[in-house]
C-alpha cells in the first residue's frame, strides 16, 4: 500500500505546475478556467488532499505530499488573500480547506495557513456581489453565505458545506481565543441537536439542495441525511468539545459514530449508502429510483459506485481515524471519551479497554505505568447512561459528566465500569409531526429499526409495540464484520393488522390487529438482507 501512494504521491508532484497549483480535471480541460467558478470543487478538493498529506506524514514520517501541498497553499494564499484577482471567486463554494488549512499548521508550524483559514471564515457573508453571481443556484443560503459567520445562529443550507464550515468556525474560535465565533457555533450546534437532528443522528432532511430544513420538519421516508453530513458533524462535535470541554458533545458524537455513520457502510464494506432514509418501502423506492437524480432518491440498498464518490471514502477515513475521536489528552491528563476495545499510552501511562460495548454496558479498562507517573484519568459517563457501577476506581471523584481519577499511577490498576443499559423508547416533539404517535426505540447508543425481513415482511407502518412492551435482549451471530462482538436484536410484544389482504381501501369498521412478536434490530445494520420494509418510528399502544 505504502508503495502504491508513493507511486501516486510521484505522479501528483510531476504533475504540479510551477506555481502549486493541482487539479487534474482543470490542468487537463480547462486550465485558464480555474478558481473562477465558485460552485465547482477546487478549494474542497485541495482540502482533502492536504488532510491526506497530513495523515500520510503523521502515519509515515515522510514528507513529499506534505511538501506538495505546502506549495499548493501558497498558492492559494497569494491568489485569494494576497494577490485577489477580480475574476476569482472569494471564498469556498464547497467548504473543506478551512479545518484542513488547520491542520496543515499543525503538522508544519507555518502560522500562516492558519490566518488563511480564518480569512476564509471571516470573508464568508459579506461580499454582496460574491452573493449574487457564486453562491450556486439555490441562493446564498445554500452556502452559508447569508451571513457573516459570527452572526449565524442556526444551521442553513446545504448539510455538508455547513458542518464542514462549522467545524473550521469552531477550529479557529480554538485557536484565537473568538468568543463571538464560539458563541455561534454553539449556538449552531444547540440548533442542530435541539431541533434539526434524526434520532439517529442523521442530518439534511430536505432532498432540495441536500439541505437543512426549517426546525422539526424531519421526514422519515424521505430523509436525504447524507452519510458526509453525519461524518463531519462528527468533526464538528469533536472540536467543540476541545473548545468547551463539555461532554454533551462527545454525547452527539457518539450517537452519529454508532447510527448514522455506520449505516452508510454495508455489512460486506464494500456497499455504501448516500442518503439515509429512517422508512423504507421497497416498491415505493423502485419507483423513485427510475426518477431524475435516481442516486439521491431515497434508497433501500447500498450501491457499489457512485457518481458522486464523496460519501464511501468519507466513511473509510473515519474509521480509520477512529482513536483520535476515542481518546483526548491535555497536560497531565487524559480523557477516555468513547468507550471500545482498544489500546492507547500517554504520557508513561499505557491504558487498554476490553469491552463489547455498545451491546454491551461492561467496560473493563487497564492502567499500567512502568515507573510512577501523576495523572488525572477522566472517564466518560455517557449522557444516555441513568447509573452505572464501578469498581476499583479508588479516589475517584464525579466532575462534568466524568469519573476521574487522579493520582499518582504505578504498576498496573483495572477498573471494571458497567453503565446501565435499559431499552428506552424516545418521544418526538409534537412539531416533530412526522413522529406523532409513535416511538422509536434505543438502547444505550443504538438506535434500532423494525425490518420487513425479521418480521414477515409485516406492514410496519402499522405495527403497534404493545403497552406492555416486554422487551427482550437476543445476541446473535451474522453480519460480524461491522459488529465482531455479536449483534443483540429486540423482541417486544406488538400487534399487527390481521387479514390485510381481505380489507377494503376504505371501511367503516376499524382495523382489526392481532399479537405478535415484533423484532428491531440496529439501525446501523440495515438493508444487509435485500429490499425489505424499514421503519424507526413505530406505533405505540397507550392510554390518554
Amino acid at each position: 500500500m505504502e508503495e502504491t501512494i508513493d507511486a501516486l504521491i510521484g505522479d501528483i508532484a510531476s504533475g504540479q505546475t510551477a506555481d502549486g497549483y493541482f487539479n487534474i480535471h482543470y490542468q487537463s480541460v480547462e486550465m485558464s478556467e480555474r478558481f473562477t467558478r465558485r460552485s465547482d470543487h477546487e478549494l474542497y478538493c485541495a482540502g482533502h488532499l492536504m488532510e491526506a498529506a497530513v495523515a500520510y506524514y503523521q502515519a509515515t514520517g515522510k514528507g513529499r505530499l506534505l511538501n506538495i501541498m505546502r506549495k499548493y497553499a501558497d498558492y492559494i494564499e497569494d491568489v485569494f488573500k494576497n494577490n485577489p484577482r477580480p475574476e476569482h471567486f472569494q471564498t469556498p463554494g464547497h467548504q473543506e480547506i478551512e479545518l484542513a488549512l488547520v491542520k496543515l499548521n499543525a503538522a508544519t508550524g507555518e502560522r500562516r495557513y492558519l490566518e488563511l483559514a480564518k480569512f476564509f471564515i471571516d470573508k464568508r457573508g459579506l461580499s454582496e456581489g460574491e452573493k449574487q453571481t457564486n453562491a450556486g443556484w439555490y441562493g446564498p443560503t445554500y452556502a452559508q453565505d447569508h451571513l457573516p459567520a459570527r452572526e449565524q445562529t442556526t444551521a442553513e443550507g446545504h448539510s455538508v458545506r455547513a458542518l464542514y464550515f462549522f467545524a473550521g468556525m469552531a477550529d479557529i474560535a480554538l485557536a484565537f481565543n473568538d468568543t463571538a465565533l464560539k458563541s455561534a457555533c454553539e449556538a449552531i450546534f444547540d440548533n442542530i441537536v435541539n431541533k434539526r437532528m434524526y434520532v439517529t443522528g442523521g442530518l439534511g432532511g430536505n432532498y432540495h439542495g441536500e439541505s437543512f430544513s426549517y426546525d422539526y420538519d424531519l421526514p422519515n421516508e424521505l430523509a436525504y441525511a447524507e452519510t458526509c453530513a453525519s461524518i463531519a458533524f462528527v468533526f464538528f462535535a469533536q472540536r467543540m468539545f476541545l473548545l468547551t470541554g463539555d461532554v454533551k458533545y462527545i454525547d452527539a458524537m457518539e450517537l452519529m459514530i454508532y447510527n448514522a455513520v455506520p449505516a452508510g457502510l454495508s455489512a460486506s464494506g464494500d456497499a455504501f449508502f448516500y442518503t439515509n432514509p429512517l422508512e423504507s418501502h421497497p416498491e415505493r423506492r423502485e419507483r423513485f429510483s427510475k426518477l431524475a437524480h435516481g442516486q439521491f432518491n431515497p434508497e433501500n440498498q447500498r450501491p457499489g459506485d457512485f457518481n458522486c464518490s464523496c460519501c464511501p471514502p468519507n466513511v473509510i477515513r473515519l474509521f480509520a481515524s477512529l482513536k483520535g475521536y476515542m481518546y483526548h489528552s491535555g497536560e497531565n491528563r487524559i480523557y477516555i471519551n468513547l468507550y471500545g476495545s482498544s489500546e492507547t499510552a500517554y504520557g508513561g501511562l499505557r491504558i487498554t479497554q476490553r469491552t463489547n460495548y455498545p451491546f454491551d454496558g461492561g467496560v473493563t479498562v487497564t492502567l499500567r505505568a512502568e515507573k510512577p507517573v501523576e495523572m488525572a484519568v477522566y472517564l466518560r459517563v455517557p449522557g444516555w447512561c441513568g447509573s452505572y457501577a464501578k469498581e476499583h476506581a479508588g479516589n475517584a471523584r464525579i466532575e462534568n459528566g466524568y469519573i476521574v481519577l487522579n493520582r499518582e499511577w504505578r504498576g498496573t490498576e483495572t477498573i471494571k465500569l458497567n453503565f446501565d443499559m435499559p431499552v428506552t423508547e424516545i418521544y418526538a416533539h409534537p412539531a416533530a409531526h412526522y413522529n406523532a404517535g409513535r416511538v422509536a426505540v434505543k438502547r444505550g447508543p443504538v438506535v434500532y429499526c423494525a425490518e420487513g425481513a425479521d418480521n414477515g415482511g409485516a406492514l410496519l407502518k402499522s405495527a403497534v409495540i404493545k403497552k406492555e412492551a416486554n422487551y427482550r435482549l437476543t445476541a446473535v451471530d451474522g453480519l460480524t464484520m461491522l459488529a465482531p462482538g455479536g449483534l443483540t436484536v429486540i423482541d417486544c410484544d406488538a400487534m399487527f393488522p390481521h387479514n390485510a389482504d381481505g380489507m377494503a381501501l376504505y371501511a367503516t369498521a376499524p382495523m382489526l390487529y392481532e399479537n405478535a412478536a415484533l423484532r428491531l434490530i440496529p439501525y446501523a445494520y440495515w438493508a444487509n438482507r435485500g429490499a425489505n420494509e424499514m421503519n424507526v418510528w413505530i406505533l405505540k399502544e397507550r392510554n390518554f
